[in-house]
């Protein structure tokens, strides 16, 4: 195997070859650390190294993995981008991270994240900024960024990622991977945090997202809801044909938003090509008010965000001041705690209303298609939280990924695929959501495509 660039093998492969005898589960974590070393310097995706790590006994032969640092890993720094968290030592597993390690995975560092997760690019003042492999003047998203930077660069197979409004989605766009968001409750629902939150990965290969979905689906006792437990394995979709699926998709959005015309031409070129595969596709739009869904949206995602910082001062037994976070956080803290409940509660009323109106345009259609952001990856220095305040942060969000919270709010499953690059050698996501609870369409979908247009020539590239 001297020959053989690990960089180019998806987790699936690398899995066959350790269970062949043709490596051993050590050997494919040395290299992995080998390349984290050569890599991370330019790019600083992994932000906490554990090469140290014993390699784990389960169905995944100890790939190496890695987890965002936003997630407790025991006996490890849990830093959340933040001052806020400096010194502090996770005293448990976070529920993910154990179902991660008894499935086998071998956890061999934690990835960047912006402070506690809150804008869609990875620039933290505690942590520093992470760098896109394809052109490190720009940003990887957020806030997986670190993750995404980490699995296209070849650092690792695949990485843990998280998503509370485009989180998995954005960065897999920014960074051309492959990125899934589940249905909620498919996977355990996120601690003190409210429930558009969702735990999964980013992935180069489609079979590595279903085969990792199928890890860590199932509820834990704690969530109050979930989605029912599947029997079928999602990594057996993988490959299915998805028959004639309707597809209604939208370059834009109307006049209620300004989409960068190279991201609209992605976004067309990709219902070409649907169209190409013998699905129905046509110009479609969800009949709700995007404008009423948004501020309800940053009401609830922003007392939310309030809430996981007190928890986290708590926690490190630090004090709530604005000499221990960002602007960002500091503004966000002080915004939250001056929402009233019954403010919260009409906020998540509208939500609701609208989400009646998301779930019914499905009824008619399978998949709706559209940009995952309005721009194409955005120059280093945007989202810098050291110097902008909550709402500086929401202006500049709302402008580049105001779609993607949409399938949080809902709870439908939405993925990013890696199918165009563009100015810069910068990748393009497109985004497909599905019904709630209908992950296996889009797996079906997403594999058709990764057949017909392949993507994993580009990442030859980056590991030359």
């Amino acid at each position: 195997m001297k020959n053989v660039k690990l960089e180019n093998k998806d987790g699936m492969d690398l899995l066959t070859l350790i269970r062949t005898k043709q490596l051993k589960a050590s050997e494919v974590k040395e290299h992995f650390v080998g390349v984290i070393k050569e890599k991370n310097f330019e790019l600083n995706a992994v932000v906490h190294p554990m090469f140290n790590a014993g390699i784990n006994k389960g169905p995944f032969e100890g790939l190496p993995f890695l987890i965002k640092d936003l997630n407790a890993v025991k006996g490890e720094p849990l830093s959340s981008g933040s001052k806020l968290m400096d010194g502090y030592i996770a005293e448990i597993d976070d529920i993910n991270v154990r179902r991660f390690k008894q499935a086998g995975l071998t956890i061999i560092g934690k990835t960047n994240t912006p402070e506690f997760g809150f804008t869609p690019a990875t620039e933290s003042g505690y942590l520093g900024a992470a760098r896109n492999p394809w052109n490190v003047d720009f940003s990887p998203g957020g806030s997986s960024g670190g993750a995404a930077a980490a699995v296209a660069s070849g650092m690792i197979p695949f990485a843990h990622a998280n998503d509370g409004g485009g989180s998995i989605r954005i960065p897999a766009s920014c960074c051309g991977v492959f990125g899934l968001k589940p249905t909620r409750g498919r996977t355990p629902l996120a601690m003190n945090f409210n429930s558009f939150s969702v735990n999964h990965a980013v992935t180069r290969s489609v079979r590595d997202s279903a085969a990792l979905l199928d890890l860590l689906k199932g509820p834990q006792k704690t969530d109050s809801f979930s989605t029912p437990i599947d029997k079928e394995s999602f990594l057996e979709e993988v490959g299915n044909e998805p028959g004639i699926l309707k597809i209604g998709y939208m370059s834009d959005f109307g006049s209620l938003m300004e989409i960068d015309p190279e991201v609209q031409k992605v976004t067309e070129a990709t219902a070409k090509l649907c169209e190409s595969l013998g699905h129905q596709v046509e110009i479609a739009y969800p009949d709700f008010d995007l404008h009423s869904f948004m501020d309800a949206f940053v009401t609830v995602w922003v007392v939310g965000g309030a809430l996981a910082v007190k928890e986290a001062a708590r926690l490190n037994q630090k004090e709530l001041k604005e000499s221990n976070m960002e602007r960002l956080l500091f503004t966000l803290l002080e915004k939250g705690s001056n929402i009233t409940a019954l403010e919260y509660e009409e906020a998540r009323q509208v939500l609701h209303t609208e989400s009646v109106k998301i779930h019914k345009f499905f009824d008619s259609y399978d998949v709706l298609l559209h940009p995952v952001n309005s721009k194409p990856p955005l120059p280093l220095g945007h989202y810098s939280g050291e110097e902008k305040s909550v709402e500086e942060i929401l202006a500049v969000s709302a402008e580049y990924a105001h779609l993607t919270p949409i399938a949080n709010v809902t709870g439908q499953p939405a993925m990013s695929v890696p199918l165009y690059w563009g100015e810069h050698n910068l990748p393009m996501g497109s985004h497909f959501m599905g019904r709630f609870g209908d992950e296996a369409t889009l797996f079906r979908l997403a594999s058709q495509l990764e057949k017909a247009q392949p993507w994993w020539s580009k990442y030859e590239q980056l590991n030359d």
